[in-house]
């Protein structure tokens, strides 16, 4: 008889043991430097055989600083996963569902949630670029969470996720040579990911001679538009002089001259100069050398200026 008792008792202990019971009842990850991978939008924090992750827009982190709130939508993931072996980026981020380590179990979050993103710059006078920044750091904290698996939760009033680093994208590292569009009136200047592109009013580039008094025009939206644009892979000139508008790479930000007014800020000045031949002494061509005076380039997130900026020279052979 004690025998049966005893057995109905481990049959009740055990059947109570489903998968609503709680298992684990606590993370703590040691460390605050987030990732991200590669191959798609996971933001995540990895001690060990524990990962905790984070899917949301990337527009949420602006290179900018200040503070902003997203509040976590049934779209959007906020997970946490116990794995039976150690994991890492590869794993993680791997296109294909890997068949080892395996989830043993895995959290997720209700939507609802509140995440606050805090942005700082990382200053660097060295390598920063225009803006002297390496990069910017948004400080993620969850709130009000609740964690479900199965019938169990987990609540957290407030808990520090972590530091995702974003670079700085701004460089504007060009070298002095400006390139036409021969299929349009596009003029451009590239390095590598980075762009600076301008449509002028044809009348700054008359073939003669300006002697010391430049011409100028205003920078302007509609006739006068210059934007700097940064892309997700190296840029040639055949993606601004293309008839058919390519569909890669793809413009990361892009920031646009602002609008400029008389003597005050926004001037675009153009000195041309005669080029003569070597051997016979007779007119080659002429260089136009474009210089931007007082401009500010913005988007929605940031903005740089700058006092003077030599453009370039643009070469024109007759």
């Amino acid at each position: 008889m004690k025998r049966i008792i005893s057995f109905l008792c481990l049959t009740l202990l055990l059947s109570a043991c489903d998968d609503g019971d709680l298992s684990v009842t606590t993370f703590n990850f040691t460390s605050q430097s987030l990732s991200k991978c590669s191959t798609n939008t996971f933001i995540y924090n990895i001690d060990q055989n524990e990962v905790l992750l984070l899917d949301i827009p990337l527009n949420n982190f602006i290179n900018r600083e200040g503070s902003r709130v997203y509040e976590l939508s049934s779209a959007d993931k906020l997970v946490y996963r116990l794995y039976n072996g150690s994991v890492n980026n590869s794993i993680l981020c791997a296109e294909f569902p890997v068949s080892e380590p395996k989830v043993i179990e895995e959290w997720t979050a209700l939507a609802g949630a509140t995440i606050e993103i805090t942005t700082f710059a990382n200053p660097d006078t060295e390598n920063g670029g225009i803006l002297d920044i390496s990069g910017y750091t948004h400080q993620i904290v969850l709130k009000d969470v609740i964690f479900k698996k199965g019938n169990s939760q987990m609540v957290y009033e407030e808990y520090v996720f972590g530091n995702y680093i974003t670079p700085n994208l701004i460089k504007f590292d060009f070298s002095e040579t400006v390139q036409p569009c021969e299929t349009n009136q596009l003029l451009y200047k590239l390095n590598l990911k980075e762009a600076l592109v301008m449509n002028l009013e044809q009348e700054l580039f008359e073939n003669q001679e300006t002697n010391g008094i430049p011409r100028t025009r205003l920078i302007n939206n509609v006739n006068n538009p210059i934007i700097y644009k940064v892309f997700d892979s190296n840029v040639t000139g055949n993606y601004f002089c293309s008839t058919i508008p390519p569909t890669s790479p793809n413009v990361v930000e892009e920031w646009y001259a602002q609008n400029g007014e008389e003597g005050i800020s926004g001037i675009i000045e153009v000195e041309t100069e005669q080029v003569l031949d070597e051997v016979t002494g007779e007119p080659a061509g002429y260089l136009h050398h474009i210089t931007l005076t007082k401009v500010t380039f913005s988007n929605t997130n940031t903005s740089f200026y700058f006092e003077e900026y030599y453009v370039g020279k643009y070469g024109v052979e007759l």
